[in-house]
C-alpha cells in the first residue's frame, strides 16, 4: 500500500530536480556560467535528492519513478537539445546525463529492497555529484598538467579535486550514519574508496563515469573498504601511480596507456602479489629499454610510416599485452591454483618475446623473411622473421621464465620449460597471424605496404587480411594462444 508520504515525496522529487534544471538553464541562457558549469551544478544539486528520499519515501516503486522518468526525459533532451543547462556540444556526443539516472535507479532498487543500506548507496550518488562536479569546475579553473583521455580533457587538478572531495564525502557519511567506526579506520576507508572513485572518473570514456563512479564506489566501499585489502590497495595504487606518472613524463606511454597500466598493475598485485607485479615490471622495463636501442636506425627504416601507432603504448596496447595476465592473476586470487600463476608468467613471456623480436629483429643484417613462404619482406611489416629476431624473442621469453623461481618456486622445475617455450611460441604465433590475417594496406600517398588504415586524412586500400585484425588484436590473440597451449602443457606434466 502506498503511503501519502510517498506521494508527497514523489511530487517533491520532481519539483526539486526541475528546480535545479531550471536554474541551470537560466544561468546558461544568460551567459552567467558555461554550459559545462551549469551541467555540473545540476549534478551536485540533484545528488542531494537521495538524502531526502531515503528518509521520506518508503515504497521502492515510488522511489524508482523519478530515476526511471529522468532516464527517458534526459534521453529525449539529448535528442532534442531541450535542456540547454544540461546539454552542450560535448554532452550530445555521449549519454552521460542518461547514465546518471540509470545509476540512481540501480542504487534505489538495490537499497530499497535491502541489498545495501540506503546511506551506503547514497554515498555513491553524493560522490558522483560532488566529486565529478568539483573535478570539472576545479579542473577548468586551476592550471595543472592535463591531456585528453578518450577524447575528453582531464587535468591533474580535477582528478585531485575528485579524490579529495570524494574522500571527504565518504568520511562525513561514515561519521553521520556509522559513528561507531573509529575515525582512523573511517579515514582509511574513505581514502581507498576516494582513490577508486577518482580513477573511475578519469578513465571512464563516453560519459559512463556517471555509471561507473557511483556503482563502483558503492561496491568497493561496502564490500572491500572494510577489509585489509583496502590498505594494500592504497599503498600499491599510490606507488604505481607515481610510476605511471614517471612513464608518462618520459613519453613511454600515452596518458591513456599510463592510466591503463595503473589499473592493470593494481589488479595484478591484488591478485598475485609482488610476484605478479615483478613479472609485469620485467616486461614493461625490458620492453621500454629495447625500444630505445638504436632508435635512430629504426627511424631511418621508416617504421613510423608502416605502423599504425607510435612507440608510446596506449591503453589498448597495454591490455592487448597484459589483459591475459591480468585475467590469470584474478583467477589465481579466486582459486589459489598455481596453474594460473604459470599462465600469468606465460602471458608476459609471450608479450616480452614478441616485443623483443619486433624491436630488435628489424636490426638484423638483411631483410627479414615471411614466416609463411620465406620471401623477403620490408623491415617492420608483421609476419617477417629473422635469425636475430628469433634470438631476441628467446632471450625475452627467458627473462620472464626465470622469474618462475621467484613467483612460484615450488613449481619452478616443472614450469620453467613450458613458460620459456610458451613465450617463444607466442612470438611465432604473432608472426604467423601477422603474415596471414593481419590487415595490410596500400598507402594512398606512397603506394607502399603499410599497416595503417589511414595516411593522414587519406584512406588506404585494404589488400590483405581483415580490417579488424590490427596489430593490437594480433598481440592479444598470440598471447592468449600461447598461454592456453603452455598452460595445458604444464597441467599435463
Amino acid at each position: 500500500m502506498i503511503d501519502s508520504r510517498d506521494i508527497i515525496g514523489l511530487i517533491f522529487s520532481f519539483l526539486y530536480v526541475f528546480l535545479f534544471i531550471g536554474i541551470a538553464n537560466l544561468l546558461a541562457g544568460r551567459g552567467a556560467v558555461s554550459p559545462k558549469t551549469s551541467r555540473k551544478l545540476v549534478h551536485i544539486g540533484v545528488s542531494h535528492w537521495w538524502l531526502f528520499a531515503m528518509f521520506w519515501i518508503k515504497s521502492p516503486l515510488i522511489a524508482s519513478i523519478g530515476p526511471a522518468a529522468f532516464i527517458i526525459l534526459n534521453w529525449l533532451s539529448i535528442r532534442a537539445n531541450a535542456f540547454k543547462g544540461m546539454n552542450n556540444e560535448e554532452s550530445r556526443h555521449n549519454y552521460g546525463t542518461v547514465y546518471f539516472p540509470i545509476s540512481l535507479l540501480i542504487l534505489v532498487l538495490t537499497s530499497w529492497y535491502g541489498l545495501l543500506p540506503k546511506w551506503v548507496a547514497g554515498t555513491g550518488i553524493l560522490v558522483l555529484g560532488w566529486g565529478d562536479g568539483l573535478a570539472a569546475l576545479i579542473g577548468e579553473g586551476v592550471a595543472s598538467p592535463s591531456d585528453k583521455v578518450f577524447g575528453w580533457r582531464k587535468s591533474m587538478a580535477g582528478t585531485m579535486a575528485m579524490f579529495l572531495s570524494s574522500s571527504l564525502v565518504i568520511l562525513i557519511m561514515i561519521q553521520i550514519f556509522d559513528p561507531q567506526v573509529p575515525l582512523q579506520i573511517a579515514l582509511i576507508r574513505s581514502i581507498g574508496t576516494g582513490l577508486l572513485a577518482a580513477y573511475l572518473e578519469v578513465f571512464s570514456p563516453f560519459g559512463i563515469d556517471n555509471l561507473t563512479v557511483p556503482v563502483g564506489t558503492v561496491l568497493y566501499f561496502y564490500y572491500l573498504a572494510p577489509l585489509p585489502i583496502n590498505v594494500q590497495f592504497i599503498g600499491i595504487f599510490v606507488l604505481l601511480g607515481i610510476a605511471a606518472y614517471v612513464a608518462w613524463t618520459r613519453h613511454a606511454v600515452t596518458t591513456e596507456g599510463a592510466l591503463a597500466g595503473l589499473g592493470l598493475g593494481t589488479i595484478i598485485y591484488l591478485g598475485s602479489g609482488l610476484g605478479g607485479l615483478l613479472v609485469l615490471g620485467a616486461f614493461f622495463i625490458s620492453s621500454t629499454i629495447v625500444s630505445r636501442i638504436h632508435k635512430e636506425q629504426k627511424e631511418r627504416l621508416g617504421l613510423k610510416n608502416i605502423h599504425e601507432k607510435g612507440d608510446r603504448r596506449d591503453a589498448i596496447q597495454v591490455f592487448a599485452n597484459g589483459g591475459v595476465g591480468m585475467a590469470s592473476s584474478l583467477l589465481y586470487a579466486f582459486t589459489g591454483n598455481h596453474l594460473f600463476l604459470i599462465a600469468l608468467l606465460v602471458s608476459f613471456a609471450a608479450a616480452t618475446a614478441d616485443t623483443w623480436a619486433s624491436e630488435l629483429g628489424v636490426l638484423n643484417c638483411g631483410k627479414p623473411r615471411s614466416i609463411i613462404n620465406l620471401k623477403p619482406v620490408e623491415p617492420g611489416l608483421s609476419g617477417g622473421v629473422s635469425p636475430f629476431g628469433f634470438a631476441a624473442s628467446f632471450i625475452g621469453s627467458l627473462i620472464i621464465a626465470v622469474l618462475v623461481f621467484v613467483v612460484a618456486p615450488s613449481q619452478a622445475m616443472k614450469a620453467l620449460v613450458p613458460v620459456l617455450i610458451g613465450g617463444f611460441m607466442g612470438a611465432l604465433f604473432d608472426s604467423f597471424l601477422g603474415a596471414t590475417l593481419q590487415a595490410q594496406y596500400r598507402c594512398a600517398e606512397t603506394g607502399l605496404l603499410v599497416e595503417r588504415p589511414f595516411t593522414g586524412e587519406l584512406k588506404n586500400k585494404l589488400i590483405k587480411g581483415f580490417a579488424w585484425m590490427n596489430n593490437d588484436m594480433v598481440n592479444f590473440l598470440s598471447v592468449l594462444m600461447a598461454t592456453l597451449a603452455a598452460s595445458f602443457w604444464y597441467a599435463s606434466i
